[in-house]
């Protein structure tokens, strides 16, 4: 029908679109017209942003107003019945339309381009056998057929956190405009007068009723932990240990706000939230580590592992639902770092942390914030910090259990955390400061520092772990190269950061420098290990047996004291010194036994090979070459026994690390057996581990005595089924390094190793 006729013979006026969202009309508040707009973003709860009127012109006005005007004004034009308009609009239409089509090919094409060069060299296809006279179309290639990703919805209330993926019925749902109506009115409408949501909320009340009937009713198996903290100045020294030391490189709490809760604690201890109760716990438990000496018995009496289960309970038991929140991860991630910093239940901690990652994906802290436009920039920032911890915690318990990360780098889109200081943000903020440069230190730059390097390390950890597929050597270089190139920027950085942090709250030290310098170094190790094995028949791997040894030696001389005597009985040295000998995994530091074997593996290969190239009947005197040989090896041997020193020192404590102990004595013992030319060289390992074990129980008894437990040392016979352990002489105050039964003479099996069944399994021959 004609357009002027139909307004001849029906003088109506047409009604203009709504512009406005749904949710802003219904409110009568101006609309910005965006999606989502600012009016139903920064309600409370956000709304669920929604346009009834998907037409042409109020498609346009949210999307680009100035194009919405030219848009009616053509359409006004034609209206108007002229011709020589009309096809001069018609002319331009089609432009506009071959200009868009243009566009569109060429989107197609650069998005065509990217997705061909990240697919493998072979496609899928090829792996699968083809039936018997199917055409071949494996060799034309088609352009791939794509829509755009779907953008993440995150559900957040001040309770918990939930992210809808991209398989989530949810978005179905949005889809459902009039079911999305009906549900924004149930949920906003004034519940007094609107019926649908009265009845909805007398629903929720018996479905409530129902599942508190089906909770179980179970009491708490930690009760009274208010009563446990100690008095407040402890608490001071045990918090700002915390802060200057861990608390810089694992960033999952915010000092200030921390802060600002700690001092209502002191004035109102019954208020205070569970999960408040439980970071300050496991803050002082971690700072413990740093103030007492090293050993099983905590000097301040502290129940650390109660603390442990405590919140362990709270984050998997019956109320578990209120963990899954921001102080839900901070909770979580503080218990994995005690668990390390402590040595408790090590072999676990890689799949707690794995039940972590997992948490923290389920709270969408694996897509940036900026993909979130509810998110406040002070919790952005803060989502971004936890982010970056929980995967430095999983790549690091990675390399502990040898397995792989279960982490790929295109899972992740998060950002690196700014480099601002915790006093530089805070949460009634909405725009954040310019943050400063890398080179100007803050309290979140060494956090920086690691994020950087992570894709490197997990690279690393994935082509370690992969399943039956070689590794490649040129691989390993670059990688590695990677790794010692982040190392020097490392030390460049931290001179650069010590005459400027004088001032600073909690400036970098030397502990943070050794840390992290380790944490960087066992990558470097473990990517060359599997070569330098190979280097000892093949020499083309040469390489990376020298720089394995060389990071090994790097990470055994962070135990050497400082050569001022002043420095060395100062907090920074003795602090990675207590830590080393508390920790396990990470923690361990140069008592790694990484270390332990590069070095040990390295002297015996040296030995070995210069006894070969002897030849038969030579005499007994060192020549020339013999000499230089030995002068080589020196700093070798020096650096284990300088370790082995520093194991002394922990049984000394109490501490039991008997594995490293007793595979030093009896590389020690070889070597010195080799380099005599003894030809039983097993008889001198036997004999020094007999030797080494006798130290172990008489340091241990000793200690033992000297602390006093109930029933903790039971003088029994040895061939008593209930045998003295380290364990049982402990009381389970602390889980050992290495706890294993009474070493009889028919029982040496005790590496906690499985046997290799080939010729590197230690059988001594029969004599």
């Amino acid at each position: 029908m004609d357009t002027r006729t139909e307004s001849t013979s029906n003088p109506r006026k047409r009604r203009r679109p709504a512009l406005s969202c749904e949710q802003c009309r219904r409110r009568k508040v101006r609309c910005d017209r965006e999606m989502p707009c600012g009016p139903c973003t920064k309600s409370q709860p956000p709304l669920d942003c929604e346009y009834v009127n998907e037409g042409k012109a109020a498609l346009d006005a949210r999307l680009d107003s100035r194009s919405a005007e030219q848009e009616s004004s053509c359409i006004g034009v034609s209206q108007a019945g002229s011709t020589s308009d009309g096809a001069r609009i018609t002319q331009l239409e089609r432009t506009v339309q071959a200009l868009q089509a243009r566009v569109r090919d060429l989107e197609k094409s650069k998005h065509r381009e990217a997705q061909e060069d990240k697919l493998p060299a072979k496609p899928f296809d090829n792996h699968l056998p083809r039936l018997a006279g199917e055409p071949d179309h494996t060799s034309t290639k088609s352009p791939p057929t794509c829509i755009p990703p779907l953008n993440p919805r995150l559900n957040s209330t001040p309770d918990s956190m939930k992210v809808f993926g991209t398989t989530h019925w949810a978005l179905v749902f949005q889809q459902l405009r009039l079911l999305r109506q009906v549900r924004s009115t149930a949920s906003y409408t004034d519940g007094e007068k609107n019926e649908m949501s009265k009845s909805l909320k007398e629903i929720r009340t018996i479905r409530q009723r129902i599942k508190n009937h089906q909770a179980p009713r179970l009491e708490e198996p930690v009760p009274g932990l208010l009563k446990d903290v100690p008095g407040k100045d402890v608490c001071d020294q045990l918090v700002q240990h915390y802060f200057r030391t861990l608390g810089l490189i694992y960033r999952v709490i915010h000092s200030p706000t921390f802060f600002q809760e700690y001092n209502t604690f002191w004035e109102q201890p019954q208020n205070v939230s569970t999960s408040f109760l439980l970071q300050l716990l496991l803050i002082l438990a971690i700072g413990s580590v740093f103030h007492c000496k090293p050993g099983p018995f905590n000097e301040l009496g502290l129940p650390i592992r109660r603390w442990i289960y405590a919140a362990k309970w709270w984050l998997e038991g019956p109320g578990e639902r209120e963990a899954q929140s921001m102080a839900g991860l901070q909770v979580q991630s503080l218990v994995i770092v005690c668990r390390q910093a402590y040595a408790i239940h090590k072999e676990t901690n890689w799949v707690m942390a794995g039940a972590l990652l997992r948490r923290a994906i389920n709270q969408g802290l694996h897509r940036d914030p900026k993909n979130f436009p509810t998110i406040s920039t002070f919790d952005g920032e803060m989502r971004r910090r936890v982010w970056a911890t929980i995967l430095e915690l999983n790549v690091q318990l990675s390399v502990d259990v040898t397995m792989p990360p279960l982490l790929a780098p295109e899972d992740y889109d998060t950002q690196p955390p700014s480099n601002f200081d915790d006093e530089d943000i805070e949460p009634a903020m909405e725009i954040l400061p310019p943050a400063p440069s890398l080179e100007c230190f803050t309290s979140s730059s060494l956090q920086i520092i690691l994020y950087q390097c992570f894709p490197a390390r997990l690279q690393i950890m994935r082509i370690l772990n992969q399943c039956g597929r070689a590794q490649v050597y040129e691989t390993a270089l670059q990688l590695g190269n990677e790794i010692l190139q982040a190392c020097k920027e490392l030390s460049n950085l931290f001179h650069k950061y010590f005459p400027r942090t004088k001032t600073a709250t909690n400036p970098p030290t030397i502990f943070h420098v050794r840390l992290m310098d380790i944490i960087l170094r066992r990558f470097l190790v473990n990517i060359h290990r599997p070569f330098a094995i190979h280097s000892i028949n093949d020499p083309r791997f040469y390489m990376s047996r020298k720089i394995s040894l060389d990071a090994a030696l790097v990470m055994a001389s962070h135990g050497d004291p400082p050569k001022d005597a002043a420095a060395a009985s100062q907090a920074p040295y003795q602090d990675l010194q207590r830590l080393c000998l508390s920790g396990a995994g990470t923690f361990k530091g140069y008592l790694s036994l990484d270390v332990l074997m590069v070095i040990s593996l390295e002297l015996i290969t040296q030995v070995e090979e210069e006894t070969a190239s002897q030849p038969p009947g030579s005499p007994g005197a060192p020549t020339t070459v013999d000499q230089m040989a030995q002068a080589v090896r020196v700093p070798l041997i020096q650096a284990l026994e300088r370790l082995s020193a520093h194991l002394y020192k922990s049984l000394e404590a109490g501490i039991p690390s008997m594995k490293r102990y007793c595979l030093l004595a009896g590389v020690l013992a070889q070597i010195q057996a080799m380099m005599s030319g003894e030809q039983a060289e097993w008889i001198h390992i036997r004999d020094a581990f007999l030797d080494s074990m006798k130290t172990c129980r008489t340091l241990l008894e000793q200690y033992i005595s000297e602390n006093p437990l109930p029933n903790a040392f039971l003088n029994v016979p040895p061939d008593s089924s209930n045998l003295w352990t380290p364990e049982s002489g402990l009381g389970s105050s602390l889980e050992s390094e290495f706890m294993f039964p009474y070493i009889g003479p028919q029982d040496m099996s005790f590496w906690d190793i499985p046997p290799f069944g080939d010729e590197t399994t230690f059988d001594p021959p029969v004599v």
